[in-house]
């Protein structure tokens, strides 16, 4: 018996835990005709400018508010963030009036905030966590001039904001504190193959969020036919994936190692979809 048999029979006593392994395989083989239509600009090569903050300008404490866009007008956000005297800020943001991620797509499960440094890079600042009527966000960053942005995403493992901006941090008030706009380099149609659509996981199961997130990676790899062109990224996941399961099964709840197992998952398998796309774009 094959090791993907033998977790599919250990899956068959846990009852929810297989409904949720068996409909992410059967959903990635299988695709759907017609894709759920995302909103945004979803072009490859996008980009959206926000106007970036100097926060040792503003003090070694400042709030920024976030600017819903038209794809979520109902949004609304604010942060708090302290500068270091060694450099480097922490961020504290909540956010009030975020639908649920699937509202742009059954394989959009969660939100990022972003940040981007005026003529530099994007950086990933933090997962926004539900909190009962809200989301937030807490963590430091090594910008201290920077914009901010916050997408939604199909997990939290993934490099470049999506297309889907939902929020765009606003210019301080204090002039001195202004700096020149920053780009973010968008993603376009990164998760979905063209006519391919997916269906909703079940995320009522109890699992903490990165498994399910785990999960959809794995989906989606599979829908940009990752096995055939990314072999060797695709079964590194696998095997993180099989043993992900397998212990979570065993163990029945969400210790550290298998939160971090997770995270590994979703890295790997993001890594198989980008190598297959690039793959398939250069008829390799």
């Amino acid at each position: 018996m094959s090791a993907r048999l033998r977790v599919i029979s250990i899956c068959l006593a846990t009852g929810a835990f297989l409904l949720l392994a068996v409909q992410a395989q059967t959903q990635a083989t299988e695709p759907h005709a017609g894709s759920e239509a995302q909103a945004g600009d979803n072009a490859r090569g996008a980009f959206v400018e926000v106007l970036a903050t100097n926060y040792f300008a503003q003090g070694p404490e400042a709030e920024a508010e976030f600017a819903p866009t038209p794809v979520m007008p109902g949004a609304s956000g604010r942060a708090r963030v302290k500068v270091a005297a060694a450099g480097g800020a922490s961020v504290k943001a909540q956010f009030t009036g975020l639908k649920d991620p699937t509202t742009f797509g059954n394989e959009f499960l969660t939100y990022v905030l972003w940040g981007a440094i005026p003529n530099g890079r994007t950086l990933k600042i933090s997962e926004l966590a539900f909190k009962g009527d809200h989301w937030e966000a807490v963590a430091t960053t090594a910008m201290h001039t920077f914009a901010m942005v916050v997408t939604a995403e199909p997990y939290a493992a993934v490099t470049q904001p999506s297309s889907i901006v939902v929020l765009k941090g606003t210019p301080a008030t204090n002039n001195a504190a202004q700096a020149a706009s920053a780009r973010f380099e968008l993603l376009g149609d990164a998760y979905t193959p063209a006519g391919h659509s997916y269906e909703p996981l079940d995320r009522s199961s109890g699992y903490a969020p990165a498994f399910i997130q785990a999960m959809n990676a794995r989906r989606i790899a599979q829908a940009f036919q990752a096995e055939k062109y990314a072999p060797q990224e695709f079964a590194a996941a696998e095997d993180h994936y099989q043993y992900m399961i397998h212990k979570l099964i065993q163990e029945k709840k969400a210790s550290k190692h298998l939160l971090s197992t997770a995270d590994s998952v979703e890295e790997i398998f993001d890594k198989a979809r980008s190598i297959s796309i690039q793959r398939q774009q250069n008829g390799k």
